[in-house]
């Protein structure tokens, strides 16, 4: 598998693992999150991001409760996953 180029900032990603879960919706691994990545990632192959859920950021899985927008302090383990 190859990423893709973006000449917005002359580079090409690293590849990503799709896995489609439906006719209109897919889950996403990503190495690496660059600017508007899944959103221009899609676009390339002309599909629209009508909605982008994140469930982890590395190894550190986010909190389901915390709704949109929201966010809580990390604790001294999960600042040592950075």
């Amino acid at each position: 598998a190859e990423g893709l180029y973006f000449a917005f900032e002359g580079l090409t990603t690293q590849p990503a693992q799709l896995t489609l879960l439906g006719p209109r919706s897919a889950r996403l691994s990503i190495v690496e999150g660059r600017y508007h990545q899944v959103k221009r990632m899609f676009g390339h192959f002309d599909n629209k991001v009508l909605r982008l859920h994140r469930e982890n950021i590395g190894t550190l899985a986010l909190d389901p409760g915390l709704g949109p927008g929201s966010y809580r302090a990390l604790n001294t383990g999960e600042i040592g996953l950075f």
